[in-house]
């Protein structure tokens, strides 16, 4: 789509209501905190939804038996494309042919609402996930490779089918995975090529095995803690999503309940951040790929644009080739987390992490995550895929 398609696309979705709202002043939080990196640490992570903390967290986007890429080191690889007019700020004007934040979260709000409600038996989602394996680096918050260090960098790629679905009985759910599919290994150099040959071309990680990995089928009836979708340190049951609040008010008070009891201290070690924004947005990921109601999805957007810590910075074609508006949110320490979402529909295409890097921060060694969505819907059966 060309630039000016675009715009034209993005201001038909503003109604008068929501430049009304851009306009118009709203208090600002100094606060600009968010969850602790999941730095150099090699455990599992479920939602890959930016900022998000170090438990539980990958099977939800990719199956159960994810635990076994857990020890992957992963390193932050940039969405393809770049920047187009930057942002504006929530409200705030900027440099020409920039995108204000509060009008576009508002005006995808309006979208996602006038979307009908769907309902089926199982919930498919296809997803695919990047891996960039890096060599080991010594340091303060290092984590201390096990066996032979690694001496070249490689990215690895590969795609996850999965079902929640509810029984016939309606009182229990079952899951399916299918893993790893359309496996890719490159390289970034040549040279780091031949390091890779030279350690005698060992299969390297992907999500749910190796490169060396044939796809494999994994159904299960019990263990829905594995991947239930989280709020803060709150697990939130499959066949409870639909049944969130579908009003600003209505979310933003449920939200701000599971906060409050975040900031006292929650399971595993969790910290809400003192940005009530950050806490909605670091959930924003498992929220919007999740069957929640469209109501539900407005008023996420409609919380998310009342926050300063969240902002819209460009445009962008991410590693689909799709082209997205990417969500932005920062800590001090530099740690990135950025959702991806289609201009025209509204829907969520992609989510990332980036620690930042920067030394004497936890997140110098840290481990970053780039989730695409290729695909959901609902099917009627486990092991259907949607037709559209």
């Amino acid at each position: 789509m060309k630039q000016n398609e675009l715009d034209s696309v993005i201001n038909a979705l503003k109604p008068a209501m929501v430049d009304e709202l851009a306009d118009a002043a709203y208090e600002r939080r100094p606060e600009t905190r968010m969850v602790r990196a999941r730095a150099g640490k090699a455990t599992v992570s479920r939602g890959l939804v930016p900022g998000r903390r170090p438990v539980r967290r990958l099977a939800f986007a990719t199956g159960a038996t994810a635990v076994v890429a857990a020890t992957a080191v992963l390193a932050a690889g940039v969405l393809s494309g770049g920047r187009d007019g930057g942002t504006a700020g929530n409200g705030n004007t900027g440099p020409k042919g920039a995108l204000d934040t509060r009008a576009f979260l508002l005006a995808s709000a309006e979208t996602v609402a006038k979307q009908p409600a769907t309902h089926g038996t199982c919930w498919y989602t296809r997803t695919r996930m990047w891996q960039d394996l890096m060599p080991y680096k010594p340091g303060p918050h290092a984590p201390i490779p096990k066996g032979k260090r690694q001496t070249f960098q490689a990215q690895t790629a590969s795609s996850t089918e999965d079902w929640a679905c509810t029984l016939s009985s309606g009182t229990g759910m079952r899951f399916r995975t299918h893993l790893p599919l359309d496996v890719k290994l490159t390289f970034p150099t040549k040279k780091d090529e031949a390091a890779w040959r030279a350690a005698g071309s060992p299969p390297l990680m992907v999500n749910g095995g190796t490169t060396a990995s044939k796809p494999f089928t994994t159904t299960y009836d019990k263990g829905s803690h594995l991947v239930n979708p989280d709020i803060g340190s709150h697990e939130i049951e499959w066949k409870t999503m639909a049944d969130l609040p579908a009003t600003k008010s209505g979310l933003e008070s449920y939200l701000r309940k599971l906060w409050q009891e975040d900031r006292k201290g929650g399971a595993n070690g969790y910290g809400a951040p003192a940005d009530f924004g950050l806490y909605v947005f670091e959930n924003a990921g498992d929220l919007f790929r999740a069957p929640t109601t469209p109501g539900t999805r407005a008023a996420l957007y409609r919380i998310l644009a009342e926050y300063p810590s969240v902002r819209v910075t460009g445009r962008i074609k991410d590693r689909e080739g799709r082209s997205g508006v990417t969500i932005t949110a920062e800590t001090p320490d530099g740690v990135i987390g950025r959702l991806v979402v289609d201009p025209v529909t509204a829907q969520l295409l992609d989510v990332e992490q980036r620690p930042g890097n920067r030394p004497g921060t936890p997140g110098e060694h840290g481990a970053s995550t780039y989730v695409a969505f290729e695909g959901q819907g609902w099917v009627n059966k486990i092991g259907a895929v949607p037709t559209s």
